[in-house]
């Protein structure tokens, strides 16, 4: 039986809007009789500030210098120094004076870091010798460090106190004045962490002293909400601390920060160093560091400030990570783990606001990738700013005050519907974001523009002004309203005499820092990925190419005292190979992580490294970004298989995340080499790689995808589209007539039967379905009870060509059922039906 059904279907559409958030009093407690604050005289307090929002922003109405300040040691729940006391952690705090004379309750900016202290030099391992070898390093040398009581920082506050947050600050474990060891990520510098945010909240008591009994007052400041904020380590905390779900940490803005203490020191099993300098090309400082290096880095106690003996208390915690660290092997092992806080991704509720630098080869990108996509993943509120810099760069102001006003004060103020990604643009590549001025201004904080859809508060407008003799002068100005098309700045432009923005100006943002360009997501959701192949001639310059790859291998000879700029610069080179697309006839913008496949074999144990390069018609190019790779990890970071010289392997490996514009006339190439000399541990020279081109390729995020790639690599892409249509169909078609067994008189049973239905949908859903089947019959006698019918599937929830389905009919007879001789029997209809054909 075959039908066809007619279609079913609805549509519906949704809006959401937002609106400005206007100044907001009510959130300040209702104005009391004022008491003195320690040290001010009450007869001189001003009126009492109210926190007070214009355009979704905090705004600067509190004193940044009559506040509230103190100090306190909070009980943590771990010994992590074994000296059998629970380690207590040193604090310092500011508040709004408000929040004694007024009752006010506020949120917190919260920082924890182990530099307040100061850092001593560091003893780097040693790092010319063969891979697998033991090295060594010097003993870490004593440092005087800073005091830290009782002012640890003044971070912040400068920023977050006049808009009417309170500032905290906390001293790792093992520095300053906290108890406890410094152990490079470990939990015990996480619990540190929460351990305040549970103070805050009355979860943890605190003390007035480190080694005292006196109790510090509760806290009855704060609205029990919490934003943690930092750079390098210091943001690399807050990150640790929302992965353990901890309650009253609302949002955080780790700005270059760590993810996966393995992914800073390693990559894919190579020991990996991070770099010292902004684009991860040079010399670096940080060769040779590690875990057990950095923690005696920070390891500054105040208490053990007597040299000698020096500090001692924490050497045997050192020397366990020391031993633990591995750089034989550079495998990820349970020690390694415990400081990834991926493997806790899902429980991070905080809002979190990511900065990083696209040019940071010191806490590389990928820290900043993975934990975007684990934020995706959980629906956490997220935003991310990535900028062209280095390491370091917070957000620009107007992003992190929207995000802290929001998720800490709780002005609906639409933050969470904006761009999820803004990207400082290369200046040379920057996107057209201008408009006219209608009308000659003079001395004025406003300008009325033909449209404002470019602009948004917060951004810095640059403005040509005309001066008396006419020559042109720019200059900036932040954007602090928007009224139709008419812009308020935050100081007047054009104040000389004679001076003037005229008519037909054009203003605009020129990009930079302040600036960002918002897109919808990152990576860009039109980002496709563009797998490229291999061209014989790497020694010089081979291929890349979305044709075939070359056939045959190619050889390279490992020199780890050869600098990855040389090698990429040079016309030809036996320690690398290189392949390079044609000169790119249209800009082309990377927005993801780049990906490479290389089958390649090695003489002995080797260092494998990978880096996109741009490559200019002459001169010198630029590092892009690098990846690497342990070959002796083919499968896991956390697996070494032993090389064996001359067998080929398929190595996967990705290289560092990167938003970038590669601009028209230059080349995109893919370096293939060994020993990456700032970066690796430093065999002698000699070892031989060879790759298999025909086994090798290079996955490119491209915005624009291969049809980009392709017309900026000179070819030609035209669409030619081919389709066909398939017609509503629905079929059924039943298997041979179910036949019960002979039915015995005067015996309880149930019997079965079955048969098949062969379905054919092109819906997107079907249901099979069945006429009442009531009871069966023989002649004028019917069955007392009725028959029943079960499917299995009954219904499709894609299209099928096909399929089958079981139908089982089953009779019950009970003991006591008259049954006339003859056949029973019942004619059924079964249906095959859709509302989405």
């Amino acid at each position: 039986m075959r039908g066809r059904l007619a279609k079913a279907s609805a549509v519906s559409v949704t809006m959401a809007l937002a609106g400005v958030v206007a100044v907001n009093p009510a959130l300040a407690a209702p104005p009391k009789s004022v008491a003195a604050a320690p040290g001010v005289n009450a007869e001189a307090v001003a009126a009492p500030a109210v926190p007070t929002f214009v355009n979704g922003l905090s705004q600067n109405v509190f004193s940044a210098t009559d506040v509230i300040t103190g100090e306190v040691w909070v009980e943590s729940d771990f010994d992590s120094d074994l000296d059998g006391k629970k380690d207590r952690l040193h604090a310092d705090f500011t508040l709004p004076r408000e929040t004694q004379t007024d009752g006010l309750k506020v949120p917190v900016i919260y920082e924890d870091s182990p530099y307040y202290a100061g850092t001593g030099g560091a003893r780097n391992w040693l790092v010319d010798h063969e891979l697998g070898a033991t090295s060594t390093r010097l003993a870490q040398a004593f440092f005087n460090g800073t005091n830290t009581s009782p002012n640890i920082s003044n971070a912040h506050e400068a920023t977050w106190l006049p808009r009417g947050f309170a500032v905290v600050h906390s001293e790792s474990p093992g520095s300053g004045y906290s108890d406890g060891c410094p152990t490079s990520g470990a939990p015990n510098e996480t619990l540190g962490a929460t351990a305040i945010i549970d103070w805050l909240n009355g979860r943890k008591k605190a003390y007035t002293s480190r080694d005292g009994t006196t109790e510090a007052a509760p806290v009855s400041w704060h609205n029990g909400k919490t934003a943690m904020m930092g750079t390098s380590y210091n943001g690399t905390i807050p990150i640790a601390a929302a992965s353990t779900g901890v309650d009253g940490l609302a949002a955080i803005v780790p700005i270059a920060a760590i993810s996966d203490w393995y992914d800073y020191y390693r990559a894919n099993g190579a020991v990996r160093a991070p770099h010292s300098a902004n684009g991860g090309t040079g010399n670096n400082g940080f060769q040779g560091e590690d875990l057990d290096v950095l923690a005696d880095l920070v390891y500054s106690r105040r208490d053990e400030q007597a040299n000698p003996p020096g500090r001692i208390k924490c050497r045997p915690v050192i020397d366990a990570i020391k031993a633990q660290v591995a750089r034989e092997t550079g495998d990820r092992t349970p020690f390694w783990q415990e400081r990834n806080y991926m493997k806790d991704s899902a429980k991070i509720k905080a809002a979190t606001l990511i900065a990083h630098g696209g040019n940071d080869f010191n806490v590389m990108t990928k820290n900043a990738a993975q934990l975007w996509d684990a934020l995706k993943v959980n629906g956490t509120p997220r935003m991310f700013y990535f900028h062209q810099g280095g390491h370091g760069g917070a957000p620009t102001d107007f992003l992190t005050n929207l995000w802290f006003t929001k998720y800490l004060w709780g002005q609906d103020n639409g933050v969470e519907n904006l761009a999820k990604s803004w990207v400082v643009r290369e200046a040379a590549t920057c996107p057209p974001r201008e408009s006219a001025v209608s009308a000659d201004v003079s001395n004025s904080t406003t300008l009325t523009v033909a449209s404002a859809a470019p602009f948004r508060v917060g951004y810095t407008l640059t403005i040509p002004q005309t001066n008396a003799d006419g020559t042109i002068t720019s200059t900036t100005r932040l954007i602090t309203n928007i009224s139709g098309n008419t812009l308020t700045l935050a100081t007047a432009v054009a104040t000389t005499a004679g001076q003037k923005v005229a008519s037909g100006a054009v203003v605009f943002l020129a990009c930079g820092t302040t600036n960002p360009t918002p897109y919808a997501d990152w990576p860009d959701p039109a980002k496709g990925d563009v797998t490229v192949r291999l061209g014989s001639g790497g020694a010089a310059r081979g291929a890349l190419t979305l044709g075939p790859a070359s056939a045959g291998t190619e050889t390279l000879t490992d020199d780890s005292t050869v600098a990855d700029t040389t090698m990429m610069n040079a016309a030809s080179s036996p320690n690398r190979l290189l392949y390079v697309t044609n000169a790119l006839t249209q800009d082309v913008r990377l927005s993801g992580s780049p990906k490479v496949t290389l089958k390649a074999a090695f003489s002995k144990r080797a260092n494998f490294s990978a880096a996109l390069v741009s490559l200019p018609a002459t001169g010198t190019g630029t590092v892009i970004t690098r990846g690497w790779i342990d070959p002796e990890n083919p499968v896991s970071d956390s697996v070494t298989v032993p090389t064996v010289p001359g067998e080929f392997r398929s190595l996967t490996f990705d290289m560092q995340a990167k938003d970038a514009v590669i601009p028209a006339g230059r080349r995109i190439g893919l370096m293939v080499f060994s020993t990456d000399r700032q970066y690796h541990i430093r065999p002698a020279p000699g070892t031989q790689v060879s790759l298999d081109l025909a086994g090798s390729s290079f996955t490119i995020p491209i915005v624009g995808g291969s049809k980009t790639f392709t017309t900026a690599n000179g070819g030609d892409w035209e669409d030619a589209p081919v389709g066909g249509t398939v017609p509503a169909t629905l079929s059924l078609a039943l298997g041979a007539p179910a036949i019960f067994p002979p039915f015995t008189p005067g015996v309880a049973r149930e019997y079965t039967a079955s048969t098949t239905a062969t379905v054919i949908s092109t819906a997107a859903e079907a249901t099979l379905s069945v006429s009442p089947p009531g009871n069966m019959t023989n002649g004028a006698f019917s069955l007392p009870q009725p028959l029943r019918v079960e499917f299995a599937p009954g219904s499709f929830n894609a299209p099928v060509s096909n399929a089958t389905s079981t139908i089982t009919f089953k009779q019950a007879i009970a003991a006591t059922d008259a049954l006339r001789t003859g056949t029973y029997s019942k004619t059924l209809t079964f249906t095959l039906s859709t509302t989405t054909p």
